[in-house]
């Protein structure tokens, strides 16, 4: 599951961002457009030699085209709402380091040179447009037995008419509706106290970096 849950994590950067949806559709063409353009931006930035370089863009690309905010409210869910203001700031924070970790405890040595995708289908609907796409992994993944990994998305136009993802899903799973599980449980691991989830998620976060450390030879 953590395998499945970190190359989530990775399309999640090809097909990014959530926000403040208008009520304008994206057209086909513009969707096709658009997951041509972040699909091979992220594949010229995996296929990168220098690692501190390739963090700093991959960094770039879920600060920029991933509306973290968003995220982290859905999947906390309910508890959110039970949050004073300053939980609130500090969980956003939080949120926001323990993503930026996830992916850099990853081996991101690849060979993408055989590494592709295509659109298989584009379905238009009044708020959003979905995009249903094969990813060929090529050696991308070591000892993942699949040639092809099927992925779909949602995009959205944002209020700042900027073209975004809402989720993405591989074979079906939900990036989003797995961190939401995973949030949940350990709220009630907590006995759903906020104060010891935050804290229990710090030491989450700090082992992560700590590991990221070990891993850069810092």
């Amino acid at each position: 599951m953590n395998k499945l849950f970190n190359i989530l994590l990775l399309v999640l950067l090809l097909f990014s961002g959530i926000t403040n949806a208008q009520n304008v559709s994206i057209t086909r063409q513009e969707a096709k457009i658009w997951a041509n353009d972040k699909g091979q931006e992220l594949i010229n930035i995996l296929g990168m030699s220098n690692i501190v370089e390739k963090h700093a863009k991959l960094d770039k690309m879920m600060l920029e085209d991933v509306n973290l905010d968003y995220i982290s409210k859905f999947v906390i869910g309910k508890y959110f709402r039970k949050m004073n203001k300053e939980q609130k700031r500090r969980y956003s924070s939080l949120f926001t380091r323990y993503v930026l970790s996830l992916y850099k405890q990853i081996n991101l040595k690849f060979n993408t040179d055989n590494v592709d995708f295509t659109i298989d289908n584009v379905s238009e609907f009044e708020r959003y447009t979905t995009v249903t796409c094969s990813v060929d992994v090529g050696e991308l993944v070591e000892g993942l037995e699949v040639d092809r990994i099927p992925v779909k998305f949602k995009l959205i136009r944002n209020n700042r008419d900027k073209i975004q993802a809402v989720d993405v899903e591989i074979s079906n799973v939900s990036m989003v509706i797995e961190y939401r599980k995973r949030f949940y449980q350990m709220i009630v691991d907590e006995g759903e106290d906020i104060d010891w989830f935050l804290e229990k998620f710090y030491d989450k976060i700090i082992a992560n970096e700590d590991a990221i450390e070990r891993m850069m030879g810092l």
